[in-house]
């Protein structure tokens, strides 16, 4: 019979092993000292004890900001023997916030991270950390593991029983013992979807803990909602009116350009197969680009008054224009959307809360697992079809630790569909209210139309119609060498939007290994000066505000190793790049 081996005990486990002494004859070092684990909130710990008493089978919908993932570690960590090894399925955007999380809240525990197809599945360890389209993948290799409890993070990922998300959900439920949801958002569009959650539980019904930050943290301040009028530039409402008289004259001329001729018949037939919702998307397009000007007009004079913001869009293309448009203004910003790599979302989260810059950018990649509280003001530009989804956004700032009433402010374009969505959108929050409960907000329209943008000279060029421009590009001169003889690229960042000109250099064959602030400006290190003969370069400038440093590759060892010497004298001096002489 084949020996199942038991996952090892982290340090202070009833029955943990000591740990075994070094052979040598040196005093054995001091143990280093792990920090201590925080402490659960007194709610924190009534959620803890909740479920136990169900068994470890339970939905924790705590509205966001209640801190569920602590509970969730911490019934973990006090009943290891019962509920190790744990499977914890996560949305890929807070994948390693987890794996800090269970660091924190667990000092010593063994964890892993299956990020990739081919991520070794070991044995001995206490939590298996993996996202929800992994699962699915790996879903045989999990089965087999022996995992006695499973949580799923964000469980309305799972709303859908007809996925393959679901059906492997389902299957590792029925293996494990014990079953714990966490989302702060259990409905999204109707009741349906919380009948699927429930039903992971197989036949006994579990029981839903819900508290909503208000009951839980009263000396949270309040949150309000405040719909903010803009007008848009002439010639975006003549394209927005065009498209909604004429969408089927420009879908022909349009897709081609967008995903490229060879694919367009093929989306071509998907888009006029639910034309309204391509059509609709299309409008919402447009007006993020009509809004453009005014919200950064908006940021503008916030920022002048010394409030920090955090702003979020749908589309990329409009959020690439609003960068432009702050870059313009001379305002820094960090961004963070779906295609931003782990380690530059936690750099740009620590960014905007330390207070280098003064506004952070996101789309709905960024609507979960991060903390904003820097800031009391959040901009929508555009309105989110589930109510649900506009609250994890808005809950990014107003969670444990403000201390500020907060504002999310609304972007309306008059006469338009955006009247509509928030008809459809208002409705759908009444709903969830009746049926799990939501916390009262404020909610107030202002009067007056935002135009200042008229006023603002560095706006007035306006934006790129969508047709003209579908993908928003910058135009980024060549390079006079090719990209294996460039170290770094230097920018203004008041002339051009730092994410815009990442994503083209990374076109361009180049990487991005490093991001420093030089005088005057931003450098993009792409190799390190020691790559180099003489670990020398020079300053080539392509456009006002944007120079490469180029020079010749170190090809033998030798020169290598001088140029690597060269760099140590170099900073010894404290001496680095600057703008080349105009």
């Amino acid at each position: 019979m084949a020996r199942i081996k038991r996952a090892r005990r982290w340090p202070g486990e009833p029955g943990a092993r000591a740990p075994r002494r070094p052979k040598t004859t040196a005093p054995p070092a001091a143990p280093r000292k792990r920090a201590a684990p925080p402490e659960l909130r007194p709610f924190q710990r009534e959620g803890v004890e909740e479920l136990a008493a169900a068994g470890w089978r339970a939905l924790l919908a705590d509205a966001p900001g209640c801190g569920k993932t602590p509970q969730a570690l911490v019934a973990i960590a006090e009943n290891a023997r019962t509920l190790c090894p744990a499977l914890i399925v996560v949305p890929p955007s807070v994948l390693h916030n987890w794996q800090a999380e269970a660091e924190r809240w667990l000092p010593g525990i063994r964890v892993q991270v299956l990020d990739k197809v081919d991520s070794p599945l070991r044995r001995g360890v206490h939590l298996t950390i993996t996202t929800w389209d992994l699962a699915a993948v790996r879903r045989e290799a999990l089965l087999g593991y022996g995992f006695r409890l499973l949580v799923c993070d964000e469980a309305h990922y799972a709303k859908n029983p007809e996925t393959q998300r679901y059906a492997a959900i389902q299957a590792l439920a029925a293996r494990c013992p014990h079953l714990i949801l966490l989302t702060g958002t259990p409905v999204l569009n109707d009741v349906d979807e919380l009948e699927a959650l429930f039903a992971l539980f197989g036949e006994d019904r579990p029981p839903m803990i819900r508290r909503l930050l208000e009951d839980v943290a009263p000396d949270i301040p309040r949150k309000r909602r405040v719909s903010l009028y803009a007008e848009i530039p002439a010639d975006i409402r003549r394209e927005y009116e065009q498209v909604v008289a004429e969408f089927a004259d420009w879908l022909d001329d349009y897709l081609p350009r967008v995903v490229g001729v060879a694919e367009a018949p093929e989306a071509a037939d998907r888009a006029l197969a639910a034309e309204p919702l391509a059509k609709l998307a299309y409008l919402r397009r447009i007006l993020g680009r009509g809004k453009v000007p005014a919200a950064a007009a908006w940021i503008g004079e916030m920022v002048r008054r010394g409030e920090p913001v955090v702003v979020f869009g749908h589309y990329a293309d409009v959020l690439d224009l609003l960068g432009q448009a702050l870059a313009k203004l001379g305002i820094a910003y960090v961004r963070l959307d779906g295609s931003t790599p782990a380690e530059t979302r936690t750099a740009a989260v620590a960014a905007f809360q330390r207070g280098d810059v003064p506004v952070f950018l996101g789309s709905s990649a960024a609507r979960e697992g991060i903390t904003l509280v820097r800031s009391a003001h959040l901009l929508r530009l555009e309105r989110d079809y589930v109510p649900a989804y506009e609250e994890q956004a808005e809950d990014r700032i107003r969670r444990i630790g403000q201390t500020r009433t907060t504002t999310i402010w609304y972007l309306h374009a008059e006469n338009t569909i955006d009247q509509r969505i928030s008809e459809i959108v208002e409705e759908k929050r009444r709903l969830v209210a009746q049926t799990i409960g939501s916390a009262t907000v404020e909610s107030t329209e202002l009067d007056e139309i935002l135009d200042v943008w008229r006023r603002v000279p560095a706006l007035r060029a306006g934006v790129p119609l969508v047709a003209s421009n579908p993908r928003a590009s910058i135009d980024l001169p060549e390079f006079p060498v090719k990209a294996r003889s460039v170290q770094a690229v230097l920018l203004d960042p008041a002339r051009w939007p730092l994410d815009a000109v990442q994503r083209e250099v990374r076109r361009r064959g180049l990487r991005v290994k490093d991001v420093q602030r030089v005088t005057g400006g931003i450098r993009l290190v792409c190799r390190a000066l020691s790559a180099f003969q003489g670990a020398q370069v020079r300053l080539v400038q392509l456009a006002p505000g944007l120079a490469v440093a180029i020079g010749r590759r170190a090809q033998a060892d030798a020169d290598r190793m001088r140029a690597g010497r060269r760099v140590r004298r170099i900073r010894s001096r404290r001496v680095g790049l600057s703008w080349p002489a105009p």
